[in-house]
């Protein structure tokens, strides 16, 4: 007799697993510690579920696209060899950077536990999208009207915390195309007053980088649609994107803020060691640089050692010492896997985009709609922590690896096609 038992017979351990996915979101939003906490509680879990859960046979998904999925899993691994090739060559032990590449690799392992969920239940976790909205909401409401200026949030700076609240608040408007509850117009009146209010969160943020990343959520929704979309949809979408422009432009902090970015921009071109906003990202992009050119192979290797370079060219007059006292990383999550850790730390975040992307993105031809449109919000994940990645280091810590590599699972098991040949199990 088999110790393990399908998903169905397993209501508190599904439950469970989806629980946990969906407070991901909210804890990454309200604390300093708790979304590491709540990964490892998913962790944990998602090896119960493989023990316990049996795997629907045969046409259980890991198997109907095992090909797919290890080359899912290699594309991720890259990251991790980068790491430990950089630290062995430089004779360096750095265990939370080491922990950080082994935390993006657990895709795989949240995957394989999510699709043996029901997609009934595991959809309940998107609800973890709105929680995660309004305390962010709240949140910067709150640090904007006590202070009267640019919210210093604690979680994260302002920018990666308002980064985080477009994409929330982008997913929450893509899966109004999906009725997770019997409530249609309630929930649907919900996700969309809750994306609204997180678009106003971000705005408040005051977060210029952000608004690169709308055109990019904007052409995933179209592409979601499929064959569904018509001239009337697309003119929907530049409307849109019209309304949302409008917006950017008659909120005046921010369009002073735009305004300053051009006004700074302009300044380092007198004066390149300038401690601006903008100033400052140009010298730490050509810190990285000249860091690329030393170490291209295994890069500087982690630990303090960013910071000593940067020690260094400020020495050479090529940053200002204010840039090298008071930062460790590029701002810009490329450049310093590249400096940090050479070739294939460069591959390894690339491939971190790329591998699960291009999955999602073969996904938005199938004909389940709502698989399509989990696909368009994995790869919104995908796409928008690349855009954002470009002005501000994403994954600085390790609590934003967790939610990037746990959320891109979760949007792959539920787009997952295989899950419709399951029986009672496509939800």
């Amino acid at each position: 007799m088999p110790l393990s038992r399908p998903a169905a017979a397993n209501p508190v351990l599904a439950w469970a697993f989806t629980i946990a996915l969906g407070l991901s979101p909210v804890l990454l939003m309200s604390t300093m510690d708790g979304g590491s906490a709540g990964y490892y509680l998913l962790i944990l879990l998602s090896f119960v579920v493989l023990a316990v859960v049996r795997a629907p046979a045969p046409g259980h998904a890991w198997c109907a696209n095992r090909r797919e999925y290890v080359w899912l899993g290699l594309g991720m691994a890259v990251m991790l060899v980068g790491v430990l090739a950089s630290q062995l060559f430089h004779g360096l032990w750095k265990g939370s950077e080491v922990e950080k590449a082994v935390r993006f690799l657990t895709v795989v392992l949240v995957l394989a536990a999510a699709l043996r969920i029901p997609r009934a239940t595991l959809a309940h976790a998107l609800f973890g999208l709105l929680l995660g909205i309004w305390y962010a909401v709240l949140n910067v409401a709150w640090l904007a009207l006590s202070t009267g200026g640019r919210p210093a949030t604690r979680q994260f700076n302002a920018v990666t915390y308002g980064d985080l609240t477009l994409l929330f608040s982008m997913l929450a408007f893509l899966l109004l195309g999906y009725r997770i509850t019997r409530f249609r117009r309630t929930e649907f009146a919900l996700k969309l007053i809750t994306g609204i209010a997180g678009v106003g969160g971000f705005l408040a943020t005051q977060t210029r980088g952000g608004l690169l990343a709308i055109p990019f959520f904007i052409f995933i929704a179209l592409l979601v649609q499929g064959r569904r979309l018509n001239r009337y949809k697309a003119l929907a979408a530049a409307v849109l994107l019209g309304v949302l422009g409008l917006i950017v432009a008659g909120d005046g902090t921010m369009r002073q803020r735009i305004q300053l970015g051009v006004n700074e921009f302009d300044q380092c071109q007198v004066s390149h060691l300038a401690d601006t906003s903008v100033c400052i990202r140009l010298q730490l992009w050509s810190a990285a640089g000249y860091m690329i050119q030393s170490e291209p192979v295994f890069g500087i290797g982690g630990g303090d050692r960013f910071r000593q370079e940067l020690r260094n060219l400020a020495e050479a007059k090529l940053v200002s010492p204010m840039v090298a006292r008071d930062f460790g990383e590029t701002h810009n999550d490329l450049l310093y896997f590249l400096a940090t850790y050479g070739v294939l730390g460069g591959l390894g975040l690339v491939l971190m985009y790329l591998s699960p992307a291009w999955v999602l993105l073969r996904r938005l031809r199938l004909d389940d709609g709502p698989a399509r449109l989990f696909a368009g919000a994995g790869l919104m994940i995908c796409v928008g922590f690349m855009v954002f990645g470009f002005t501000e280091m994403m994954f600085r810590d390790m609590r934003t690896a967790s939610f990037y590599a746990t959320w891109v699972a979760l949007f792959l098991a539920l787009s997952d096609p295989a899950r419709l040949r399951w029986p009672g199990a496509a939800g």
